[in-house]
């Protein structure tokens, strides 16, 4: 076990409103129903009831071990705030929070749990509040005071070994398994879930196992790993529509308004979870209730995935079209800042602000997917538009919310993204260093990176080729010591110019190979063919990059 505390370095995140202000620190104790308490503030997205308790004992700081203990908050007198579903990314049972901020997220007991067997008989749903055949209750109000306002709550009842179990609150691994970003967890909450909300044109090939997705407007290039996994395993999209659905059912049928959840899997999993032994009957560890989710060893149903966020309907800035607009310049205010101490308000977002991207630290929750290949479109430099400044500065923005815009109000729409590692850390790759700087001082073109993956920004591993005679060639490798290989890593850019596009792969060699090709009709069908034509054109005929790709550029389109 763990008793340790971590600190989180998220301070630049918004603060809650509805959190207290106080110098206090506060315990996220439970969540409770799901409702819309005031449809005049909030009307795009449901709230969920969050109970605080004030922390008794300062000296946790020193010793996290002390919130174990049922008197060291002030549990029978908690605080009950409303706030937007969509803020749930942030939150976890057992953080202490001051000032509106996350300050601490202590380990408590921090447990593994190996070779765990889900599916329909060993997760079964119960209420928080059960007595588990007359014989006692699973959560003991003597040893845990916290969920008592909320007994009718849902959690999911997992069996152990040597009759113990392991209690996971529904809300919990809603935010575990659908909290990547704020958009995706929020869709959930408002039923009826329909794919097209979250993605199209979905492709799987099945050789490669690659799939391949367009995230629907709005939707965070972050939450693309779970929306696969609803794609591809029936189980984690009906894990998906349950949320909503179960809901529905309990506000009709008079259970309250309670999400329901499930595992998006079934089958043998590793767990890590935060939380606390509690007894039952004469054994003083027999059930673990789960604060929160850590990781989750299942695999996800594919080997590598491509994503695509781009808008479509904005098309390149076309020179002819440039031309025409260009008899007077166009009079622009600089776009209005975000106040370094902005609030997070339950209100629903302006209109008329362009929605922000705040991510937000963690560490990584699937190790699945850390050996996968995740990767997307990035815009490098495109045409710029002739705008002039009037000089005008509106004042910083002081408040954001979450969810879908539907007011008039001076609010920034956020979305929040939880991600593990920051692409600040992405330096460019040393062999692709050149050709990225000669790029980027290219002027009136259009040009994307197609292969932004969550490895290293920039490139991902080259297609590996087998022969007929079933043997891989190992000059599509690199040595990186005694009987250890790796792949080469590839780079795919796009060149656009009016309406005509090249496309620019490098791959990682000594000196760096690099082609061009011309692209066909089908956008994805054609990059997956560059991908393997590429990796051909390596081993048949390498050829060194240009000495200048400036220049060559300039003389496909015909500008030299």
């Amino acid at each position: 076990m763990d008793f340790s505390k971590k600190s989180f370095n998220n301070n630049h995140l918004p603060s809650i409103f509805a959190f207290p202000k106080d110098v206090n620190f506060w315990r996220i104790d439970w969540f409770g129903e799901v409702a819309f308490p005031n449809r005049l503030l909030r009307r795009t997205q449901p709230s969920v009831l969050v109970h605080l308790s004030r922390v008794l004992n300062p000296s946790f700081q020193e010793n996290p071990a002390l919130l174990l203990g049922p008197a060291s908050t002030f549990a029978s007198r908690q605080r009950k705030v409303w706030v937007s579903v969509g803020t749930l990314p942030l939150l976890r049972v057992g953080d202490i929070w001051q000032h509106g901020q996350l300050t601490y997220a202590p380990d408590y007991e921090l447990e593994q749990f190996f070779d765990l067997d889900i599916n329909s008989q060993t997760a079964v749903l119960i209420k928080a509040g059960l007595n588990l055949e007359d014989k006692g209750f699973l959560l003991p109000r003597t040893e845990h005071p916290w969920h008592m306002e909320c007994t009718q709550s849902y959690c999911l009842m997992v069996e152990l070994p040597q009759n113990r179990r392991l209690i996971i609150p529904c809300m919990e691994l809603i935010r575990f398994y659908f909290g990547s970003s704020s958009n995706l967890l929020t869709k959930l909450f408002l039923p009826p879930l329909v794919r097209d909300m979250l993605y199209s044109k979905p492709h799987f090939d099945k050789a490669s196992g690659r799939l391949t997705l367009q995230l629907a407007v709005g939707i965070s290039g972050v939450s693309a790993a779970d929306i696969g996994r609803m794609h591809m395993d029936p189980h984690a999209w009906r894990a998906a529509l349950h949320v909503g659905t179960s809901l529905l059912k309990g506000s009709v049928s008079g259970q309250g308004p309670y999400p329901q959840a499930y595992f998006p899997f079934e089958g043998q999993t590793d767990l890590i979870a935060s939380g606390k032994w509690l007894s039952f009957q004469y054994d003083p560890r027999a059930t673990f209730i789960v604060y929160s989710l850590r990781s989750c060893s299942y695999p996800f149903p594919f080997r590598s995935l491509r994503y695509d966020v781009k808008d479509r309907s904005q098309s390149p800035v076309k020179k002819n079209d440039q031309k025409q607009n260009e008899p007077e310049a166009r009079i622009a205010r600089k776009s209005a800042g975000d106040s370094p101490n902005q609030q997070l308000t339950e209100t629903d977002a302006s209109n008329n602000l362009a929605k922000q991207q705040q991510p937000a630290w963690g560490s990584a929750r699937f190790p699945d997917l850390t050996l996968k290949t995740i990767w997307k479109n990035r815009t490098l430099s495109e045409p710029s538009a002739n705008n002039a400044f009037d000089g005008t500065q509106p004042s910083d923005i002081q408040h954001s919310a979450v969810g879908d815009p539907g007011s008039e109000r001076r609010v920034r729409p956020i979305d929040f993204e939880i991600r593990a590692k920051q692409k600040s850390e992405f330096p460019v790759p040393e062999f692709l260093c050149e050709i990225v700087g000669e790029l980027e001082a290219l002027d009136g073109f259009n040009i994307q990176l197609l292969t932004d993956s969550e490895q290293d920004g920039w490139t991902i591993p080259i297609n590996v080729l087998v022969s007929e005679d079933g043997e891989i060639d190992a000059r599509l490798f690199i040595e990186m010591g005694e009987n250890q290989l790796r792949e080469r890593r590839v780079t795919v850019f796009t060149v656009e110019y009016e309406a005509e596009c090249i496309k620019i792969v490098a791959i990682e060699s000594s000196p760096t190979h690099m082609k061009l090709y011309l692209p066909s009709n089908d956008d994805e069908t054609d990059l997956l063919k560059t991908l393997s034509c590429s990796a051909t054109d390596f081993i048949s005929r390498p050829e060194p990059k240009s000495e200048d790709i400036a220049h060559l550029i300039r003389w496909v389109f015909n500008l030299v």
